[in-house]
């Protein structure tokens, strides 16, 4: 007994360490009481949604955004305390307190006052942790529900709409996130996804996260003409929701269809991302997920259309799919395009262009002549004349010799104040004192 009581400071301690005083810790007495738990779904549901709305009030997170994440995940972990004994209502209660955790959360957040930017930061990582519980609770059901579970699994469903519908603006790849998983694991019924197609059609003026929505259940249904005719009227912003579908549908026969629809709106759909370092990003993830050697034989066109939609990002691939193609004068085309550099080239196509098809490579090789000269170091002068040399041969074997050197007599006179580049001519054979 006494030495359990030294366990414990005596009451001068506390004064002296204002514990209180600390950001997150409360007495037990300032705690609102959370509401015992009912049995029926609309009691679970109310008893989760009314713990977030008091735990986290607008003014609460406009005054102190960055504890948003800390604060709602300990209210849903107190939430999990409250599950049913049973193994299988316990998951379905983790589905519940997750999901409805999730929609209000995110209302919640949508209404305070925040600029965009703050708000993200406090939100983004928080629902997309809620996101990623709902699923593996849904996952742990194995797909068995007891009957005695459609009442609960039905409201769910009818309250996928809240994703969708509620004014909001923010979040939306989390939302949609969250309803595609829903959708695609638990709702897997056909009528239900047929009541769904009809109440998500896009009307004028709708927004984008709803005929995504609608596009979800095409998807599902496997509906892919109305998938990619959708898409094509849609806005461009749902490019950037295409890679939970291509990575879903990999070697089914909806792959195809769905490369078509993002392809018609890659072109304006990679602008939606604001910075240049994150569309080459997104643009490498979502090629990933192509099998460009499979999809190069099979539609070559479609491919085509894709990586040239997203140039500049695509480059390498547009470059490497045009070169295994045997289309040369294209490739030239490209590389003039985007003013790539002879030195990358030779390891990249160039030396095959050259052999399969010299002289449609003589423009690109002027071109990137000159613009190595125009670097002025000595290590450009040189790499400048060995290409000189490798198109001197090719004019030779086009038995136009006369025309290389009227241009190369030119190029020497042009550069005769290059002492250096004069050198590196002499040294390579193409000038004589």
């Amino acid at each position: 007994m006494t030495k359990a009581k030294t366990l414990f400071p005596d009451r001068a301690s506390f004064n002296r360490a204002d514990l209180f005083s600390i950001p997150g810790v409360m007495r037990a007495s300032d705690l609102r009481p959370m509401q015992e738990i009912g049995p029926s779904p609309e009691q679970w549901k109310e008893t989760i949604t009314s713990a977030i709305y008091n735990r986290l009030t607008i003014e609460d997170i406009e005054e102190r955004p960055y504890s948003t994440e800390y604060t709602a995940k300990d209210v849903y972990k107190t939430l999990l305390k409250k599950a049913p004994a049973d193994r299988e209502w316990a998951v379905l209660f983790r589905m519940f307190a997750a999901f409805y955790s999730f929609s209000s959360l995110a209302e919640r957040l949508d209404e305070a006052e925040l600029n965009d930017d703050i708000a993200e930061r406090a939100g983004y990582d928080i629902l997309f942790y809620l996101a990623d519980e709902t699923f593996d609770a849904v996952k742990l059901t194995g797909g068995a529900m007891p009957f005695a579970f459609e009442p609960y699994i039905n409201l769910i469903r009818m309250d996928t709409g809240r994703l969708l519908s509620f004014p909001y603006e923010r979040f939306p790849a989390a939302r949609l996130d969250l309803y595609r998983l829903l959708w695609g694991s638990l709702f897997t019924k056909m009528d239900w996804r047929r009541e769904e197609l009809e109440r998500t059609v896009p009307a004028p003026g709708s927004k984008m996260i709803q005929t995504a929505a609608h596009m979800h259940q095409l998807y599902l249904l496997g509906e892919m003409n109305k998938f990619v005719d959708v898409a094509a009227a849609g806005p461009a912003e749902l490019f950037l929701y295409f890679t939970h579908w291509l990575q879903d549908a990999k070697r089914s026969d909806r792959f195809i269809p769905l490369l078509k629809a993002a392809s018609a709106l890659a072109s304006d759909g990679i602008l939606m991302i604001q910075d240049e370092y994150s569309r080459r990003l997104f643009v490498r993830q979502f090629i990933r997920l192509i099998d460009e050697d499979d999809l190069s034989v099979r539609v070559p066109s479609l491919m085509k259309d894709l990586y040239t939609a997203l140039l500049p990002f695509s480059y390498a691939s547009l470059s490497y799919f045009l070169i295994d193609r045997g289309d040369y004068a294209e490739w030239i085309d490209l590389q003039l395009l985007v003013d790539a550099e002879l030195p990358d080239l030779d390891r990249a196509g160039l030396k095959t262009a050259i052999i399969e098809a010299p002289e449609e490579t003589l423009p690109l090789l002027h071109h990137g002549i000159a613009a190595l000269i125009a670097v002025r170091n000595r290590n450009a002068y040189r790499q400048a004349v060995r290409f000189s040399k490798r198109m001197r041969t090719i004019y030779k074997k086009l038995k136009r010799s006369d025309e290389f050197d009227h241009w190369f007599d030119w190029l020497a006179n042009d550069t005769k104040r290059l002492r250096a580049f004069q050198e590196e001519c002499k040294k390579g054979g193409l000038l004589h004192d």
